[in-house]
């Protein structure tokens, strides 16, 4: 390869996305074809939106009386090693 390295950008992955969903829409396929390839193309997006979600959710605060309960705050005078 002579050293040379080519680094795929973010626009080669957007026509990939394209190149998917055309074969999906309007190529020959057969019906099953068709309907496999957008299937998979729908399951992706709720994956995707269900584990921003999740990720999303995780990060929210939690109430605030069992934040006092479950957490062991460090006040500022208490000495740490």
């Amino acid at each position: 390869m002579g050293g040379e390295t080519l680094l795929a950008s973010k626009w080669d992955a957007g026509v990939d996305v394209v190149r998917f969903l055309w074969v999906g829409l309007f190529s020959s396929l057969p019906a099953w074809a068709r309907y496999t390839v957008l299937a998979l193309f729908g399951l992706t997006l709720v994956y995707g939106f269900v584990s921003w979600l999740r990720s999303r959710s995780s990060s929210a605060p939690e109430a605030e009386g069992a934040e006092e309960t479950d957490e062991t705050l460090q006040r500022d005078e208490t000495r740490v090693r």
